[in-house]
């Protein structure tokens, strides 16, 4: 049995999951709208909940408002930068993000 509190996904961790899942999103207008094969069900949609504004603001400041991110993007141009694929520019700005904020 696990004991204590679960704490709710970040923002890179539901784009991963996004990713596996074969699920778009895009923020329009203060909305966050996903598409998949199914419709969202388990602790990640409470996830999304918690997390809506960091994601709007994630994927407008990263990806052009779009999952999987724009043409162009900064996370796109990260890949480029790096030489590496999605997986490996998330890692990326997930660090400098942790580093900005600690």
């Amino acid at each position: 049995m696990v004991r204590g509190s679960l704490k709710p996904q970040t923002t890179i961790q539901i784009l991963r999951c996004f990713t596996l899942g074969g699920y778009t999103a895009r923020a329009v207008e203060g909305r966050l709208e996903t598409e998949g094969p199914q419709p969202l069900a388990g602790p990640l949609p409470a996830s999304i909940k918690a997390q809506r504004d960091e994601l709007i603001d994630f994927l407008n400041e990263w990806a052009d408002g779009v999952w999987p991110p724009a043409p162009g993007s900064e996370l796109r141009e990260a890949e480029r930068l790096l030489d590496c694929g999605l997986g490996g520019a998330l890692d990326a700005v997930e660090a400098a993000l942790k580093r900005h904020t600690a």
